[in-house]
């Protein structure tokens, strides 16, 4: 048999049937060059602890153990000497041929004993036990089998590392949508546009006088030619916006329509529309499916982006717009199948349009490729799993791997009762000190870097360590004891996290230009802040009540002790909130100010630190619904003495709130913070109001976001969301399945007699109520801080003088 090898990174890893048995493929880039592998001797298992010692191990094998009429394959039974949370035990690893004969054979088998590790993915599973990752280095050792299929004889961790050599291309589809929402079933593609390194254009069905225009004599030429595009560029990476939602599963049903094979992959076959958890997902194999749109939404939810947590609205066009500083090129997507059917000038807008979604799809990708691929080598899963995964799934994945490298078996996920029992068992949060409302000068804040982390790692704080009769312990403030030793597996995985991500601060300070160090940092502080809320998640296999409220409760003590020495050093706290304090400085100077931080830090356990945000010169709290003197929590708006403005929980950082409400909020804390001047505030609400009442406002400034969480026959009360997606359906605009779950953009228009009544997607609307947008919207955004000023909303509208000063 004659060995080879390679040096590469796994692209893409899935399973296919291989004269009956669940077969692992691997797809690796090396040196440029695509290789498939199969391992067909890495065979599906699961764990079974019994009840008894007295089990034989033969006796399980010689049973005649059915799925459907065909009896399962018993490979093997061997004995293993595992832990599950530190406790020893001895399980029988029980393997099979295929992985359809897993659930009815450990559910058969669970009369036995516990089942462990039956519902862990066969590909996931090969990633875990080999200890190599997607996008890392692999040293392969490989021959050659029957039919030519390369076979893995070895698989290892190496040193290579070739993900920022992957290839991609962007693309975007446009529909003909007489109803606006394009039927697949009825409305034809009629543009596809595409964008990769030194390639791009449009597919198209009509002659359009544009260089980078292909013109196809029909929609089945259309799409084959997309195939074949994407055959000739072999792309590692297929990227879209909302493409696993939308752009995918159009051009799959269409195709279908027309009988034309949509393969996209790299093995002859069509992609696979799969359920992640609340996201739908396309898996296209020997590729990624890297869907930006889920990316975006991703990082903007986890604070990775510092310009992103001002969008409110992720159109393709607010999130270039937000990253790049560019505009790009817009159409009134309801009028596009009127474009098609229009004037030769239509047709060219058209195209230019859509190859501007393209062009900017692809820059998106650039921008946040590099932080995406370190999320997923830092969680050990494939870059398409990562687009569609939450931190918490992220953290799972994570622990998986490193439980079994400490030799752990991997908890089991909860079954439905356990998670409602968890759920109505909430865990204490943080220590809040919410603010007196008003405004403020000289101000300085500190957070505490990686404060639950640190509180962990500090403690050893774990599932497998609480104890009740140990003698060297630490005790939580609610009186959970976790033993000193030995460590456990949750902080041990933080602790690694945390080293590492301080290695790559050190490398990337002298490297500053680094932008896989940049992402690899920010990959690991999303990781490693995300476990204290992996352990308090009802769904979670690690769950612990006890620990993370034992977090909590360490927090608080933290945060309340500072409190108390930053007012016996002569500061005063305004405001705290989980891991930051705000202090006015008084008297006190800046040197002063980081005394105190230093003195903090030297009571502080183990690599708890508190930091120096910024010093403010300015902020801006508001109080409570109702209520003046007691402030709320976690708003506020800040001048920090370079200019930049920081903004917490106001409307303009909130999608439910129109752009009327949010500008008109921004330029008032503006006016505020920068200018000092509440004249200038009170004329920006006034004319504001004016410019409402006088129907000068446009459309497109009136449109309020919300999502329906749940399938629209399920609501038991009505909302303008609703009531604008039910009239959406009703007039053939948009499909029931297309708005069940997504964000809809809506206006409050002057026709009907309730709120609900009034409301209409943003694609119909043809008026607004100017008191609705009033007295529902920018009052209620700006009167909170106006008031601090001592005006009334009488005054704001125009009615009235100022009251107080």
């Amino acid at each position: 048999m004659d060995r080879k090898e390679l040096d590469g990174v796994i692209v893409d890893i899935d399973y296919i049937t291989l004269d009956g048995n669940s077969t692992i493929r691997i797809t690796i880039k090396s040196a440029g060059r695509i290789v498939s592998l199969f391992d067909p001797d890495f065979h599906p298992y699961f764990y079974l602890v019994p009840f008894s010692k007295d089990l034989d191990p033969e006796s399980i094998k010689n049973m005649d153990i059915r799925s459907g009429v065909e009896k399962i394959n018993i490979l093997s039974i061997e004995k293993e000497n595992l832990s599950i949370l530190s406790a020893d035990m001895v399980a029988l690893k029980i393997t099979t041929s295929s992985t359809r004969s897993i659930p009815e054979l450990s559910e058969r088998l669970g009369e036995f004993g516990d089942r462990y590790e039956y519902d862990i993915l066969f590909w996931k599973r090969y990633l875990i036990d080999n200890r190599v990752s997607p996008l890392s280095g692999v040293h392969v050792v490989y021959h050659e089998g029957k039919e030519g299929r390369l076979i893995i004889d070895e698989i290892k961790k190496s040193e290579a590392d070739q993900a920022q050599g992957l290839t991609h291309i962007s693309f975007d589809i446009e529909t003909y949508n007489p109803t606006i929402a394009p039927r697949p079933e009825k409305d034809p593609c009629i543009m596809i546009s595409y964008s990769t390194e030194g390639k791009e254009g449009v597919l198209t069905t009509k002659k359009v006088d544009r260089d980078f225009v292909t013109l196809c004599k029909d929609e089945k030429e259309m799409i084959s030619g997309f195939i074949n595009l994407i055959k000739e560029v072999d792309p590692d990476i297929i990227d879209g916006y909302n493409s696993s939602n939308f752009d995918i599963p159009y051009l799959m049903k269409r195709a279908k329509k027309l009988g034309l094979p949509f393969d996209i992959t790299r093995y002859g076959e069509e992609p696979r529309e799969e359920n992640h958890g609340l996201l739908k997902a396309i898996k296209i194999p020997g590729r990624i499916n890297l869907d930006v749109y889920n990316v975006t939404k991703f990082i903007s939810i986890v604070g990775a982006s510092e310009a992103l947590l001002k969008i409110n609205h992720f159109t393709l066009g607010d999130v270039y717009g937000a990253i790049t500083g560019d505009v790009k090129r817009t159409v009134v997507k309801k009028n596009i199948w009127q474009m098609w059917d229009g004037s030769r000038e239509d047709l060219e807008n058209l195209a230019d349009y859509s190859l501007s979604d393209s062009r900017a799809l692809s820059a998106l990708y650039r921008f946040f490729l590099p932080l995406e691929i370190e999320v997923a080598k830092v969680s050990g899963t494939t870059l398409g799993e990562a687009a569609v995964s939450t931190t918490g799934q992220l953290v799972e994945f994570f622990l998986m791997r490193y439980a079994s490298i400490n030799g752990e078996m991997i908890p089991n996920k909860p079954e439905d009762a356990e998670i409602r029992a968890r759920l109505s068992n909430p865990i204490e949060g943080a220590y809040v000190k919410t603010p007196e409302a008003g405004i403020y000068n000289n101000i300085t804040v500190f957070d505490f870097r990686g404060l639950y982390p640190s509180i962990i790692i500090a403690n050893n704080i774990d599932n497998s360590t609480i104890c009740k009769e140990c003698s060297d312990f630490y005790e939580s403030p609610i009186g959970t004891r976790f033993k000193k030793s030995p460590q456990g597996i949750i902080p041990k995985a933080l602790e690694l996290l945390i080293a590492e991500r301080s290695d790559v601060k050190k490398r990337y300070k002298k490297d500053p230009d680094n932008k896989s160090l940049a992402a690899r940092s920010q990959a690991l502080k999303i990781i490693a802040n995300s476990f204290y809320g992996y352990l308090g998640y009802a769904r979670s296999r690690w769950y612990s009540r006890d620990c993370a409220a034992s977090v909590t409760a360490f927090g608080r003590e933290t945060i309340t002790n500072t409190i108390k020495d930053a007012e016996t050093n002569g500061f005063k706290v305004i405001y705290s909130d989980t891991d930051s304090i705000f202090l006015l400085m008084q008297k006190r100077t800046k040197e002063e100010a980081q005394a105190f931080m230093a003195s903090v830090n030297k009571k502080l356990p183990g690599a708890m630190e508190l930091e120096l945000e910024d010093f403010y010169t300015r902020g801006v709290f508001v109080g409570k619904k109702g209520k003046s003197e007691s402030g709320a929590k976690k708003k506020y708006a800040l001048l920090s003495e370079s200019g930049r403005i920081k903004i917490k929980g106001f409307e303009l950082v909130r999608r439910d709130w129109s752009n009327v409400a949010r500008e008109t909020q921004k330029k008032v804390l503006e006016a505020i913070l920068k200018e000092g001047s509440k004249e200038k505030a009170l004329d920006i609400v006034k004319d504001t109001v004016k410019m409402l009442k006088e129907g000068r406002a446009e459309l497109k400034d009136l449109v309020i976001y919300t999502q329906l969480r749940k399938a629209i026959d399920k609501y038991d009360n009505t909302s303008p969301e609703l009531e604008a997606a039910k009239k959406a359906i009703a007039e053939n605009v948009k499909r029931k399945d297309e708005l069940e779950g997504a964000t809809i953009g809506y206006i409050i228009t002057r026709e009907g007699n309730s709120i609900s009544e009034k409301a209409e997607i943003e694609e119909t609307a043809k008026s607004y109520d100017p008191d609705y947008y009033i007295n529902h919207q920018v009052l209620p955004a700006t009167m909170k801080i106006l008031k601090e000023l001592g005006f009334s909303e009488e005054e704001l509208k125009g009615q009235g003088s100022q009251r107080r000063l």
